[in-house]
């Protein structure tokens, strides 16, 4: 076969070519290899440059001017010296897989980079305290949603707006958000409270809901101002100011709460 189509073959199945660069002590002669004329004319010009290009593929700085040679001592003979260069390149396309087998870790690497968007979302955390009033169900945010109930200033205002409607607090039922010690965006905890309210007015009647909420917990849920009906639970609903924000600035927010119930028609039974 011919050498430089042997070496080709070589190559392609990954195989490095190593040849003798000098006659080797107690070796049979290397035999004369049969290479096109157009490449041996080649072959010297570039045997020096060559090598010396290709030795920064190995290990840097470890290995002396004649590993080459070190090298071919310890593996069979093949051929005469013009073929160094050969062996160089080999060995350099031998070595270039490895370098490319990093990349899929650096790249997955970077794919993971993001994961720290996950956290982004900060989910909700309030609790409501929901009271039946003739057939309005009122439902008021815990200034603490860690706490039992409302607090000692809160609980007296909720009654008072639960009077407006014909009712008296009872034992009332509570609207936890999140459900769980998970997270709970939004979009899933304004799911969570329609299916509430829906499942207080099956159970227990009532034809809509005035809800006392923060700013930021309103706007969170609804997506929409206070003081502006909407449907929740497929029941009219309105938003108005929370228990405590009334009680912190009782000249704006029980006003504009007082205004926007009587707007709406939640100003009595």
């Amino acid at each position: 076969m011919n050498e430089a189509q042997r070496q080709s073959y070589l190559k392609a199945m990954g195989l490095t070519p190593w040849v003798a660069r000098v006659a080797l002590p107690g070796a049979a002669p290397s035999p004369a290899l049969d290479w096109p004329e157009e490449e041996q004319a080649n072959a010297p010009a570039s045997a020096g440059p060559v090598v010396d290009v290709a030795m920064p593929s190995r290990e840097p700085e470890s290995a002396p001017v004649d590993a080459p040679l070190a090298a071919a001592e310890s593996s069979p003979a093949h051929a005469g010296t013009e073929h160094a260069p050969e062996a160089s390149a080999a060995d350099a396309l031998a070595k270039a897989p490895s370098a490319r087998s990093v990349t899929p870790a650096q790249e997955q690497a970077k794919g993971e980079a993001p994961a720290p968007a996950k956290a982004k979302v900060k989910g909700l955390t309030f609790t409501l305290e929901a009271h039946l009033g003739g057939t309005t169900w009122l439902l008021c945010a815990q200034e603490d949603s860690q706490a039992p109930g409302l607090g000692r200033f809160e609980a007296p205002l909720m009654a008072n707006l639960l009077a407006l409607f014909q009712g008296r607090p009872q034992r009332p039922r509570r609207f936890f958000c999140p459900l769980t010690e998970q997270p709970m965006p939004a979009d899933e905890a304004a799911q969570a409270l329609s299916a509430f309210v829906a499942g207080l007015s099956e159970q227990s009647g009532g034809e809509r809901v005035l809800l006392c909420l923060p700013e930021t917990v309103a706007q969170a849920l609804f997506e929409q101002p206070r003081y502006q009906p909407f449907e929740l639970g497929r029941l009219p609903a309105l938003v108005i100011s929370s228990l405590a924000e009334m009680l912190a600035d009782p000249v704006q927010h029980k006003k504009a709460s007082w205004q926007a119930m009587q707007a709406h028609g939640y100003d009595g039974v």
